[in-house]
């Protein structure tokens, strides 16, 4: 899978203190943990699609906005958590795709994937949804995932946003794409 560049860190991200949990062979990122510098607070999970070369060190232009964003909108935030539907690390969403057809939905979802975002979800006082549409992947096979991400979203029961500016009710706006003064609408569950 190809990995895309990577950028700096947002400046409000304490980056000694950034932690990832990989599994042991990196090829699935299951979450991304961001700690603001000089904030206490409870933590923010932003729900992605898939990770790709955002890791301790460096970020992406999706996790980097994403952390700008939370940064200036939850001024009470300690920092934000990127989840992701699929673990597999990968930048195109098409390539994402090709690897799900080939080695099947468990493989591109990653073995600890539903666990790691069930405890997130429990350590986060809210959640951005913001993983976007299918772009290159099969859209039945992501729409059955993201029905069962609602599930586990439902039984977390955490305070559920999304961008309000663009996208579906099935297919919330994705976080690369942010502007900083879009703003967020509660999303109501079943």
């Amino acid at each position: 899978m190809r990995i895309g560049r990577t950028v700096q860190h947002a400046p409000a991200v304490d980056a000694t203190r950034i932690t990832a949990l990989f599994s042991p062979c990196r090829t699935w990122r299951y979450r991304l943990t961001l700690p603001f510098s000089g904030r206490a607070g409870d933590m923010i999970a932003v729900f992605l699609k898939n990770p790709s070369s955002a890791n301790e060190i460096a970020a992406d232009k999706t996790v980097r906005t994403a952390s700008e964003y939370v940064w200036r909108k939850f001024p009470q935030a300690g920092g934000l958590h990127i989840l992701n539907l699929y673990a597999l690390r990968g930048t195109d969403s098409k390539e994402v795709g090709g690897v799900l057809r080939q080695r099947g939905e468990s493989y591109v979802i990653g073995p600890q994937n539903d666990a790691t975002i069930r405890e997130t979800l429990g350590a986060s006082s809210a959640v951005i949804v913001a993983w976007g549409g299918h772009a290159g992947i099969p859209p039945a096979l992501y729409d059955k995932r993201v029905a069962r991400c609602l599930e586990i979203l439902c039984e977390n029961q955490p305070a559920i946003w999304r961008n309000g500016r663009k996208g579906s009710d099935k297919y919330p706006f994705h976080a690369c794409y942010w502007a900083y003064d879009d703003r967020l609408t509660p999303v109501q569950m079943p």
